[in-house]
């Protein structure tokens, strides 16, 4: 009993020791990841501030002593690139470390790669930061500081237009356009922003910034870069409006990003009719939800961007107009339902995308023609607010939306949407 007692006793102590020692490996590990973090967050506070003081040297001060000439011209690059940019905020934030494998590399010393977040604001025209996610690699150098090694050892990163050349800015009234283009071009583009703003506002009201911002890329592959996407699923598109669904935050300014090759094959009514377009999408964005059905948010959109042109519909549809005429007798079966979200997936010219928007252009057209303009806005306001508690499928909001706003459901709004198309598109010219 004895001896069981002591042999006891013996493994218990032998037990906590072990168990202590794995702890005091873990503290340790724990402060070392922390030091590393620190380190990090100073080199990259560092570096915000001189990017916001625009000084190069600063910048180069935050590499590491081994850096590839190729780093350090980019930081250069930079700060040249943002020269005219007016910058409110600049600043990181670190999101993870041992974010991806480093691969080796010789001669390098401790190193740690990092995701970081980038969040900036354009003066006069950002509330709320914009974010940008970084893949940096940073080293130990031998004063301990944690400095800045490579930034392309990963993929994945956002990229954003000063990363692809010096950037030239053009302020109007209501818009700042950031472009790689020519300064005639940037011009023209910010003196159709500043006609679209008014526009939208009198259809949505004051409740958004009234502001936008334009993003002129010079060639498409700079387009599908900052998009992070395929050029060519886009071909047909001359710009987006991209930002964050929802969130009912009006101060975030959405940008449009505008593809130069189907910009520049655009006439003069095509271009207006684009950037009001777009600039709808900036002045709904917090009400728009994933369950906003995309022929609601391109047809309001449209609907908006083709007021006040005296375009009658055959001339605002005119791929649409064919196909009805083609299917003669069959033409109600165009028009069996609404368009579907995936009806809006593609990018490239073809009369199918183009139908979808006319569809939803047409659909628009019959709220605010039967019902008045304040019921197309009061739709779109329902169906953002009957999704939010998450209780309906998006087929149940979107009828029970037009219940509360037009008195009919989904089926009944199709049937007077249906005859209506087929009232303005085969009568006789």
């Amino acid at each position: 009993m004895l001896l069981y007692a002591g042999g006891a006793v013996a493994a218990g102590v032998a037990g906590t020791t072990a168990w202590q020692a794995w702890a005091d490996a873990r503290d340790d590990e724990r402060v070392a990841r922390q030091a590393r973090a620190d380190g990090v967050l100073r080199t990259l506070s560092q570096r915000a501030a001189a990017v916001l003081a625009r000084d190069p040297r600063a910048l180069t001060s935050t590499l590491a002593r081994n850096a590839p000439a190729d780093l350090v011209r980019r930081q250069h690059e930079l700060i040249a690139n943002l020269a005219e940019v007016p910058l409110a905020q600049w600043s990181y934030r670190l999101l993870a470390l041992d974010a991806f494998p480093l691969p080796p590399a010789v001669g390098a010393g401790d190193r740690v790669a990092v995701a970081v977040e980038l969040d900036y604001r354009l003066t006069g025209f950002d509330e709320q930061a914009l974010t940008a996610i970084q893949n940096l690699t940073f080293e130990r150098g031998g004063d301990g500081r944690w400095l800045l090694s490579a930034d392309q050892d990963h993929p994945g990163g956002d990229v954003l237009l000063w990363d692809l050349g010096p950037v030239r800015v053009v302020r109007g009234r209501y818009s700042l356009v950031l472009g790689l283009r020519d300064q005639a071009t940037l011009a023209a583009l910010g003196a159709e922003a500043d006609q679209a703003v008014p526009t939208v506002s009198g259809v949505w009201g004051s409740g958004w910034g009234q502001r936008t911002v334009l993003i002129a890329p010079q060639t498409a592959d700079q387009f599908g870069t900052l998009l992070g996407a395929d050029p060519s699923a886009f071909s047909g598109i001359a710009a987006v409006c991209t930002g964050e669904l929802g969130s009912a935050d009006a101060r975030r300014t959405d940008r449009i990003t505008v593809n130069p090759g189907a910009w520049d094959s655009l006439n003069a009514l095509g271009r207006r009719v684009v950037v009001t377009h777009e600039t709808t999408h900036v002045a709904t964005r917090a009400q728009t939800e994933q369950w906003t059905p995309r022929w609601l948010s391109e047809g309001v959109a449209d609907w908006t961007g083709y007021l006040g042109t005296g375009r009658s519909p055959r001339q605002t549809t005119p791929e649409l107009t064919a196909a009805v005429a083609a299917a003669g007798a069959r033409a109600a079966d165009l028009l069996a339902a609404l368009p579907g979200d995936a009806d809006f997936d593609s990018g490239t010219p073809g009369s199918g995308l183009q139908q979808a928007y006319q569809k939803a252009w047409f659909a628009c057209r019959s709220v605010a023609l039967r019902y008045g303009q304040p019921k197309l806005v009061a739709l779109y306001a329902a169906v953002a607010a009957d999704g939010r508690d998450g209780r309906l499928a998006p087929d149940a909001v979107l009828d029970r939306a037009l219940r509360t706003t037009l008195g009919l459901g989904t089926a009944a709004f199709t049937a007077q949407w249906r005859s209506d198309v087929l009232a303005a598109l085969q009568k006789a010219p």
